[in-house]
């Protein structure tokens, strides 16, 4: 359950509706309070900042977050669970590395947290959230030591800008300051970028804790 209720009810209050309303209201406010466990990775944009976060509950009207970097009460908040999942809302209360989430308009959690559709000849797969970041990134493989810039991270990969030349399904160690070496497979190459996944993904707590001191530059 959240810390507290995101949104303050009114029970007992008489309805001067009909019997039929006021089981609907009944209804509508049992479906507000349902809270659903999540322990989702999601992405937090606050004052156009990106943050890694952890969704650990939700219901129509609203979450409960687990945030490494602070957020203040009545600020604006935008969460990203997948590419194509995106919801906003306002942070009702803050705690210790967590804060309570009122959505603008009411949510389908169902829908929200539904695993990814199929791809369509119109749109790409959804994919689970990209975090802006600037860095240098090393690539050790057996032709020698690849370099470049960060372009993007997430807890399964990366995507590097690099003049290097590389094939796809190459294995490569990929080395950022600040995070431990982890070993990866190039999945794809275009236009002097190269997308790599990670044999074994990162933790949240490693991630969340270097996105704080590598924000790009605005």
């Amino acid at each position: 359950m959240l810390h507290s209720k995101i949104t303050a009810g009114e029970p007992g209050v008489a309805s001067n509706g009909s019997d039929a309303e006021d089981v609907q209201t009944q209804k509508d406010r049992r479906e507000s309070e349902r809270y659903v466990t999540v322990l989702k990775v999601g992405r937090a944009v606050v004052d156009g900042h990106d943050q890694l976060c952890l969704v650990r509950n939700m219901s129509r009207d609203g979450a409960k977050l687990d945030m490494y970097h602070g957020v203040t009460k009545d600020q604006k908040i935008t969460i990203e669970l997948r590419s194509d999942k995106l919801v906003t809302g306002t942070v009702r209360w803050v705690g210790d590395h967590a804060a309570g989430i009122q959505f603008d308009e009411p949510v389908d959690v169902t829908d929200l947290l539904q695993g990814r559709s199929n791809r369509s000849v119109l749109r790409k797969l959804p994919r689970a959230p990209r975090f802006l970041a600037k860095a240098q990134v090393h690539m050790e493989h057996d032709h020698g030591i690849m370099s470049g810039d960060l372009v993007n991270i997430s807890l399964h990969g990366l995507c590097v800008k690099t003049l290097d030349k590389a094939k796809i399904d190459d294995h490569v160690v990929v080395r950022i300051s600040g995070l431990p070496a982890r070993s990866a497979a190039i999945r794809w190459m275009r236009e002097e970028m190269i997308g790599l996944h990670f044999d074994m993904p990162m933790t949240f707590s490693d991630l969340a804790r270097w996105l704080e001191d590598h924000q790009p530059e605005d």
